[in-house]
């Protein structure tokens, strides 16, 4: 197990060797994406999303839950989980983008709300549930002891679903503005985009 923290410290070297020595983020990343990929693909005619996307962003949630989820270091206490108890060691930490851990973290969901915005056309749909999925993420590495539940993590994180979806919305007029066979309709009730 490596010593380096993914505090300030971490810089692209360090980053790398995470990468390289933690085979459990790849082994779950690949089924992962299989999964999430392949049940995106399932679902997408279903629900009038666009398939590719839908896929990608399934593919993108698979490594976003590989990377906070997936740690070789974390256990359930003998004791059992007690949410409570790891909401209320949630540390606050500051808001700040000056270290790589900070905008590693606004990244991080920055592809799953653009493909999933660009999927199902429904941005505040995607911004949720960018919200939800680092708030899990949160809550099970502090549950777990496989990281630090922390709310500046989450807000970095939603910070970045916003910013993908905004993306994504832009992405979508334009292409609206550009090809007058593609309706710019993006909201609770979009259909496809195809």
């Amino acid at each position: 197990m490596l010593e380096v923290s993914d505090g300030p410290d971490l810089n692209p070297h360090n980053l790398l060797n995470i990468l390289l020595h933690h085979l459990e983020v790849p082994a779950a990343f690949i089924p992962g994406s299989l999964l999430l990929g392949g049940l995106a693909w399932w679902l997408a005619p279903r629900r009038g999303w666009a398939r590719g996307p839908a896929v990608l962003a399934g593919c993108a949630l698979a490594l976003v839950l590989a990377l906070t989820v997936v740690r070789p270091f974390g256990h359930f206490s003998t004791g059992g989980l007690n949410p409570l108890t790891t909401l209320r060691q949630c540390a606050v930490g500051s808001l700040s983008l000056a270290h790589l851990y900070e905008q590693l973290n606004v990244a991080m969901l920055v592809p799953f709300a653009i493909f999933g915005t660009l999927a199902t056309r429904r941005p505040l749909l995607i911004v949720a549930s960018s919200a939800l999925v680092s708030g899990f993420a949160e809550f099970v590495q502090g549950a777990t002891g496989g990281g630090e539940c922390q709310l500046r993590d989450l807000l970095h994180n939603t910070a970045g679903g916003v910013l993908g979806a905004v993306l994504a919305v832009g992405v979508l007029r334009l292409r609206a503005r550009r090809s007058p066979g593609i309706t710019a309709k993006i909201g609770v009730d979009a259909g496809s985009s195809r």
